[in-house]
């Protein structure tokens, strides 16, 4: 009797467990049928995003392919508007060129002396402003004078030059910038605009913040002398007697100033 009872416990046990277990591995095979499915949805969707971004960017690809073909055309054809447009633009204006420093004026001293000599402008000074801050130091001791910046004058500096009537120079074209001759260009740019000498700086689009200050100042500045643009903006513009900071930079107003070949001074 007691065995029978025994064989009864452990037959009601087995009987338990294979349920137990049963539905054990019931539920895991309903769990691993619904990872799979939700495996297999999140495939099929990252599937479908990758070929939209695949569209889009072979669509971008095409319009950038339309956007540089544009660009190099309008390239192309200020190029060849160029030599008609400044010839004779700036005839007979008496230009000093004032470099920043001795790698501004050894990359472009060439190029802007021929791109003068093609507006009909006269060049006539080439002067270091950071020799003078060099020598000089404190900007706030000394006075510059404009008329000065011709090659037959002796010094920048006012009281070493005795006034002379008649006006030497009409434009003053800064070439380049740098933190030592910061106050000094400040000074020049100030000092034009009160003696009515056209005033023009150029630059690179990452000294837009210098290029920037100086425009307020009353200068014309620019940023893309490097191409046909930029070359047109500074001849028409200074013959417009124009200002502001016109190139490529964060703060350019524009490619170029809105000007005519005809807005002559």
């Amino acid at each position: 009797m007691i065995l029978d009872i025994r064989y009864h416990i452990a037959s009601l046990t087995a009987v338990f467990l294979a349920l137990g277990l049963g539905i054990l591995i019931g539920a895991s095979l309903l769990d691993e049928g619904k990872l799979i499915e939700s495996q297999e949805r999140l495939i099929a969707g990252l599937e479908k995003r990758f070929d939209a971004l695949q569209s889009e960017q072979d669509l971008l690809k095409k319009e950038n392919a339309v956007l540089t073909r544009f660009v190099n055309d309008q390239k192309a054809l200020l190029a060849a508007l160029e030599q008609p447009l400044l010839e004779g633009v700036l005839a007979g204006l008496r230009v000093s060129v004032v470099y920043a420093d001795d790698g501004w004026r050894q990359n472009w001293q060439e190029p802007l002396d021929e791109l003068l000599e093609r507006a009909g402008a006269v060049v006539v000074g080439s002067r270091m402003l950071g020799r003078l801050a060099a020598e000089q130091g404190d900007h706030r001791s000394f006075a510059l004078n404009l008329q000065a910046l011709t090659d037959d004058r002796n010094s920048l500096l006012g009281e070493e030059v005795q006034e002379e009537a008649g006006r030497l120079v009409d434009i003053i074209l800064l070439v380049g910038s740098g933190e030592a001759t910061a106050d000094w260009e400040r000074q020049l740019a100030s000092q034009a605009k009160e003696t009515g000498v056209g005033f023009a700086v150029i630059g690179t689009a990452d000294m837009g913040d210098r290029l920037y200050e100086l425009a307020k100042l009353g200068a014309l500045a620019l940023d893309n002398l490097d191409d046909a643009a930029g070359r047109i903006a500074l001849v028409l513009g200074l013959s417009a007697e124009k200002t502001g900071y016109y190139g490529v930079g964060k703060h350019a107003k524009a490619l170029w100033a809105a000007v005519s070949r005809d807005s002559r001074r």
